[in-house]
């Protein structure tokens, strides 16, 4: 996976709190609270999330923590030995995967992760589930209408500056430079999730490991509240045998979150 360091985010640090302020003539970024509107176990579906994809996709989020409860016996099994923050995080992400699941007519399956910890989706389906703090979320879709999807979500400016060069490329720092200050968290947040939402895209269709720099992001619509990126490959990376690089992908801030949602439909791949 992606450098899993960073993907902490240095989670013992406060994070930058920010997001659109949608009142203005053109979006500005401010400090909010990060208090959710929601109360912590809902379990909705998600306006926010669902705009990132095709309509035929499902998405559902949840406000961690969840609850061990709703794990099925079979996946109670492989978090019997995990820390709560774990088995919280695992639990809601099944619970938001399956009620999506279930909106498209499967119900109760259970969802083992494999080897590499990807979720095992029932034949004829595919998915990707995000968790973060105060956020948990999933998308769904059949495999003959969608041939592969990837779902982010992070705080806004919750990647520290000293990380900042690891997640980004020297032309990614160029455009951050270029914005005003109190904008650049924003943006480079939403370049990691844009790339992490990428990886968990390809990952499960051909397997292959990325670091941040072999993807390279340009941001359109920014200063708005929605918008879209453009994903290349800075090196040569096997899911060009599946689609065309660069990918467009969108992008959307939403209380104290960016969330971002790269997808190939089926009708687009490359015949195998």
């Amino acid at each position: 996976m992606m450098r899993a360091a960073i993907l902490t985010l240095h989670a013992s640090r406060a994070v930058i709190q920010v997001k659109l302020n949608l009142s203005a003539p053109r979006d500005t970024l401010r400090k909010v609270s990060t208090q959710s509107q929601f109360p912590p176990k809902s379990l909705l579906p998600s306006a926010a999330l669902r705009s990132l994809f095709p309509a035929i996709v499902v998405a559902r989020e949840r406000r961690i923590p969840g609850d061990a409860a709703d794990l099925l016996p079979s996946e109670a099994i492989f978090v019997r030995n995990a820390t709560p923050k774990r088995v919280n995080e695992f639990a809601a992400g099944r619970a938001c995967a399956r009620s999506a699941l279930a909106e498209l007519g499967v119900h109760d399956v259970a969802l083992h992760p494999a080897g590499d910890r990807q979720p095992v989706w029932p034949v004829g389906f595919i998915g990707s589930i995000t968790h973060t703090t105060g956020l948990c979320a999933a998308v769904v879709a059949a495999r003959r209408s969608i041939l592969a999807i990837g779902l982010d979500s992070e705080i806004i400016g919750a990647p520290t500056p000293d990380i900042w060069s690891t997640i980004c490329r020297d032309e990614e720092l160029g455009w951050v430079g270029l914005l005003p200050a109190d904008e650049r968290p924003a943006a480079v947040t939403l370049l990691f999730s844009a790339k992490e939402a990428f990886y968990k895209c390809q990952y499960p269709l051909v397997g292959e490991w990325l670091d941040f720099h072999d993807l390279s992001i340009a941001v359109k619509d920014w200063g708005r509240t929605t918008g879209t990126f453009a994903a290349s490959a800075t090196r040569k990376i096997r899911f060009t045998q599946h689609a065309d690089l660069p990918i467009a992908g969108r992008y959307v801030f939403h209380e104290p979150f960016v969330s971002a949602g790269v997808s190939v439909p089926a009708a687009a791949a490359f015949p195998q």
